[in-house]
């Protein structure tokens, strides 16, 4: 007579290998997602005829229609563009400031923001500006 095995098979998914691969993925996302969050800032700019300007050291200073002040992607107060610019312009000393100002701006407005730059010890200011269509428009 033969003897009929005892041994049972049991079926058993191990879920630690796809919890692990979830935790790396969400760090990973977790680590990226700053870089992703950067913020787009619209600003009308004027035509006029322009110069290429090398954008090596370029410290772009935008100025929204909603009268907001952006360094990157830090938005600033007019009082606080002179010690926080002047704080980026000693370590680059030949960095160029750039300011975009949107067109439908008071001129005065913009002229403070260009004092405040001024001050900030910028050795190089540059205006941006779209590039006037060749077809005289």
């Amino acid at each position: 007579m033969k003897r009929k095995s005892t041994f049972q098979t049991e079926s058993r998914t191990t879920v630690v290998p796809i919890i692990n691969v979830s935790l790396v993925v969400v760090l990973t996302l977790m680590m990226i997602s700053p870089f992703l969050a950067g913020q787009e800032t619209d600003v009308d700019l004027p035509t006029a005829q322009t110069a290429e300007v090398d954008d090596t050291d370029n410290i772009e200073i935008t100025f929204t229609i909603d009268r907001e002040i952006w360094v990157g992607e830090d938005q600033l107060l007019l009082s606080d563009v002179q010690p926080y610019l002047g704080a980026m312009f000693a370590d680059l000393p030949g960095a160029i400031a750039v300011v975009k100002a949107d067109r439908n701006l008071p001129y005065g407005e913009v002229e403070s923001l260009i004092a405040e730059v001024e001050a900030s010890d910028a050795t190089r200011i540059a205006l941006a500006t779209r590039e006037k269509d060749q077809g005289g428009s």
